[in-house]
């Protein structure tokens, strides 16, 4: 929802910015007599612009300014979808989790979304009843031998009707001042404006928040009316000419007709007379120059103004994020590396990162970095010509090489652990192709794959991560492009907490490890907690079996439930039997997937996507759904298989 309210108003950046020129062109054109039905031609690309989301591409030189460019990048940034990473092993889920209620998934941009979606709305229903009054209004207009419709119930001449409009003349019209306004309206239908204009204040109501859609509508509606006004005076005497302005002073109406109707007297009667008591055609060389420079403004209109050496400058990039298909891009044969373990010398040191070793560019000959990590980007993007090289950072092995919706092409290579005891890994995404395999040793320097834009992107670019102890890391900290752009260096806190992070990862390794020892089911008594505070008032009143898929442990109503072991929310909702629910994925060092249950609660303290720690509260004890009595139900789930919560957790076995 994020890109797409922010692409939307984009959109009408660009079109208000084309009714601001548009604006300044006709107004100039206008003091030199240029044919309104010109500027009208000009009004409608103008509209066009408001709902197109494509352009002409043009690209233009990267501002000298450094904050030019990066207001520049900041645009296009905001507009870019955020990246979702790819099945990283012990860092994404395995299997995708059950989608979460719709009311814990709103927000902001939701509330945007529907605050745009009441004003469109009003303005459509306000659109349609006022059409609807005004054809009951003149129900009972008779047909003249003309063609037109008059009566008593028709107070000016205009124009209703979409698809077969009709002319509604008043009763007393009659003569030459009749014959001019019948030809001025039959003009509106010949040129289809009955139609035009609907749409055109169609665009005006989705774009209502922005003032300049506004001024595009009136601009139209203006121009559209004077074009006609020449159309009846052309050729006419001036006495004809002035029965013609002492007619649209009579029918003068106040105010604005509704969007469907073609009010003969609609508009400013002193604009239009002054208009008419100037005009005179053009000759056939100034019309040329008139019809040249409207072309042009068209032209510039539909413009998509880029930077060189930008994403959006690239052929390959023409499209947007949310439409651009990844490039199906053949895999070269790998190449074979000489074999080489992870060199720990070549490792950063996270206590003094600034006096350590640091990771090679692995884009060195990158043109600049559009993105930095942070606001839930998870890297940094180093942007560069297609087909650029991307090099290993370290000596490593490939883990991962393969293809994912969103990172493209991408390649992750474990650098094995430094001198402190913590292992790094690098991410490489986006790429136009790879050169290696999983498995495959890799040395620092060597070509892995060459910059592309695969996947969701919006350039050409290679995407770096850096993790270390699998918890993900600002790369700019331990590379050598680290000295780039504002904080480049981490402060003191921003160390201390990465530090403490990977303390954390590195305790979940080394149950992992125990876990293995003892075959798969040491380690994981321990990790699993019990997910109730121990009391005298707790017991397990149903054990896991055949048609139980876990244990139920009774508790007073209102007793805190505890998140069993670290993870995050990803399911939220209520149904007849559980009652309202939730579900926690615990990721795990060996590549399975982790899943706790918590069932019959009485009221719930987190949100789905929240990160949660072992002991955390999460929910609290109830009797909701299919409950005989206060209990929690809880379940564990290895693979989505429901598995006996006794065999994880050891405190079960007292209750």
């Amino acid at each position: 929802m994020r890109s797409t309210v922010l692409s939307f108003l984009l959109l009408s950046l660009w079109g208000g910015a084309a009714a601001l020129a548009a604006w300044v062109v006709c107004r100039l054109l206008r003091h030199a007599h240029a044919p309104s039905r010109f500027l009208c031609w000009l009004w409608l690309a103008v509209g066009l612009r408001f709902v197109l989301p494509f352009g002409i591409p043009l690209a233009l030189p990267r501002p000298q300014n450094t904050q030019l460019a990066e207001a520049a990048d900041t645009v296009q940034a905001l507009t870019q979808p955020e990246l979702t990473a790819p099945d990283l092993p012990a860092m994404v889920p395995a299997s995708p989790a059950a989608p979460a209620p719709w009311y814990t998934t709103l927000t902001v941009w939701h509330l945007l979304a529907a605050v745009w979606a009441m004003g469109v709305a009003l303005l459509a229903v306000r659109a349609v009843w006022g059409y609807l009054r005004l054809s009951r209004q003149v129900a009972l207009a008779c047909k003249t031998p003309d063609g037109c419709f008059s009566g008593p119930c028709v107070p000016a001449p205009f124009t209703l009707g979409l698809l077969q409009p009709r002319v509604y003349l008043p009763a007393g019209l009659a003569g030459p001042a009749r014959d001019a306004v019948i030809l001025h309206e039959r003009t509106h239908i010949r040129r289809g404006d009955p139609l035009t204009k609907p749409l055109f204040y169609a665009v005006a109501c989705l774009h209502w928040f922005n003032p300049l859609a506004w001024l595009a509508f009136r601009e139209f509606e203006r121009d559209m009316e004077a074009a006609c006004d020449e159309a009846a005076v052309r050729g006419q005497p001036s006495t004809a000419r002035s029965a013609y302005c002492e007619s649209i002073l009579r029918f003068a109406m106040q105010g604005r007709g509704v969007p469907g109707s073609l009010a003969f007297g609609q508009g400013s009667a002193k604009t239009r007379i002054v208009h008419l008591l100037h005009y005179r055609r053009l000759g056939a060389g100034a019309m040329v120059v008139c019809a040249v420079v409207i072309a042009a403004s068209m032209t510039a209109c539909m413009v998509r103004p880029t930077l060189e050496n930008t994403p959006a400058a690239t052929p390959e990039t023409s499209e947007t994020a949310e439409t651009a298909e990844p490039e199906a891009t053949p895999t070269p044969a790998p190449t074979e590396a000489p074999a080489a373990a992870a060199n720990t010398a070549q490792l950063p040191l996270l206590e003094d990162p600034d006096n350590s070793p640091l990771f090679i560019d692995p884009v060195p000959d990158y043109k600049y970095i559009s993105r930095f990590m942070g606001n839930g980007h998870r890297g940094d993007d180093l942007c560069a010509a297609p087909g650029t090289d991307v090099l290993a950072a370290a000596d490593g092995v490939v883990v991962q090489a393969t293809e994912h919706y969103s990172f493209g092409n991408f390649v992750v290579i474990d650098h094995g652990t430094n001198s402190e005891g913590y292992s790094w890994r690098t991410l490489y995404a986006h790429l136009q192709s790879y050169t290696v395999e999983v498995g495959q040793h890799v040395i620092q320097g060597q070509i892995i794959g060459y910059v592309g834009s695969t996947g969701r992107t919006t350039g050409n670019q290679c995407h770096f991560e850096v993790y270390v102890d699998n918890t993900l890391t600002s790369p700019r900290w331990f590379t050598a492009y680290h000295g780039e752009g504002d904080h480049a260096e981490p402060t003191d806190e921003e160390r201390q907490e990465l530090i403490d992070r990977c303390v954390a990862a590195k305790a979940d390794n080394a149950f992992s490890a125990l876990d293995t020892a003892l075959g798969g089911q040491g380690a994981q008594a321990v990790v699993f907690s019990l997910p109730l505070v121990l009391s005298d008032d707790l017991r397990m009143s149903s054990t896991f079996a055949q048609n139980h898929a876990g244990v139920d442990l009774a508790a007073p109503e209102g007793t805190t439930v505890l998140a069993a072991a670290d993870g995050t929310v990803t399911e939220y909702d209520y149904n007849e039997d559980d009652g309202y629910y939730l579900v926690l994925y615990h990721s795990m060092d060996d590549g399975t997937s982790w899943q706790t249950r918590y069932s019959h609660l009485g009221s719930v303290k987190v949100q789905v996507g929240q990160q949660v720690v072992q002991g955390q509260e999460i929910a609290a004890c109830g009797s909701t759904g299919a409950s005989t009595g206060p209990h929690l139900h809880w379940e564990v789930l290895k693979n989505s298989e429901p598995v006996d919560p006794q065999t994880v957790c050891e405190l079960l076995s007292t209750l």
